[in-house]
């Protein structure tokens, strides 16, 4: 068993995942970044509390543009053509 944990918080299609030491096993699906942070920060201090050491390692969230601007742009300019 390892002394050392790491938890990962990482955006995944508009919500955070938050797993353990680079498995493929899901601790948990939060729909904001703020929510999983706090959430593996708390796994993080059990961990130090039993005495292993913890990391919490988050992830730059994804970036995500509008749609309704582009959407709105296309239909004016098939106004303009037709």
């Amino acid at each position: 068993m390892a002394d050392s944990n790491t938890y990962y918080v990482r955006p995944v299609a508009g919500v955070w995942h938050v797993t353990w030491n680079e498995s493929s096993d899901l601790i948990s699906s939060c729909p904001s970044q703020h929510e999983a942070v706090a959430l593996a920060q708390l796994l993080a201090r059990h961990m130090i509390s039993q005495g292993r050491s913890a990391e919490v390692q988050v992830a730059d969230p994804e970036i995500r543009r509008p749609t309704w601007g582009r959407k709105g742009l296309t239909g004016a300019a098939a106004a303009v053509a037709a």
